[in-house]
């Protein structure tokens, strides 16, 4: 499944592009909002970029005082479309997504964000596999077919060759898998607790290969 997953990702170099003057005054307005003193808010290195994934984002780094009336120092960000997260300064878990997937942060952290959330929707699909055929005794083939219709939501172009090749290795993936009784078991006793670990180890794992880090 690893290999499969890898076949699916792309990592190209962000792009410099020229970004609309409207564009660098909406991403510094958005920042200052963050800012204890929007007064004081410096920038530098404003700049368009597109990513690998082809999305367009104003990067720069924004430097401001803090409540102590000290400056903090120079942090890159990221803006999109009214979305702006500050590397260091995230309110969410999307902040960072957002921030790392954005190409601001350099190629090396744009490629382990998208290999972290390809493994993430990867092992999502897994998983369903493995429960098809443990809880609701599906056959492997059946499984297999129904992970491959969820991946094609994802990826509608995906083509044929590549489609049963997925198959072929996803059901000897799963043939292998159920055959584990101890795992099995703890599918059907304790279904949640086994996923949470199931999905850790997946995606740690799958994200390393796919980004080769």
């Amino acid at each position: 499944m690893n290999k499969l997953l890898a076949a699916l990702v792309f990592a190209f170099l962000p792009l410099s592009v020229m970004a609309a003057k409207a564009d660098f005054i909406a991403a510094q307005s958005e920042v200052r909002n963050l800012m204890k003193d929007p007064d004081s808010t410096t920038f530098r290195n404003l700049r368009g970029i597109i990513n690998s994934q082809g999305v367009k984002y104003v990067c720069g780094e924004v430097n401001a005082k803090n409540s102590y009336g000290g400056y903090v120092g120079y942090k890159p960000f990221a803006f999109k479309d009214g979305h702006v997260s500050i590397d260091g300064d995230y309110r969410t878990s999307e902040d960072l997504e957002f921030f790392s997937l954005s190409g601001c942060g350099g190629a090396d952290l744009e490629k382990m964000a998208m290999a972290n959330k390809q493994a993430k929707v990867g092992c999502e699909v897994t998983w369903g596999q493995i429960t098809d055929v443990v809880l609701f005794n599906m056959s492997p083939e059946s499984a297999a077919d129904n992970a491959i219709a969820k991946i094609k939501l994802k990826n509608p172009a995906l083509d044929a060759q590549t489609q049963r090749a997925m198959r072929a290795q996803s059901i000897a993936s799963i043939q292998a898998t159920v055959s584990n009784k101890e795992f099995v078991d703890s599918v059907k006793k304790n279904t949640t607790a086994t996923k949470e670990a199931f999905m850790k180890q997946c995606v740690s794992t799958t994200s390393q290969t796919l980004s080769g880090m």
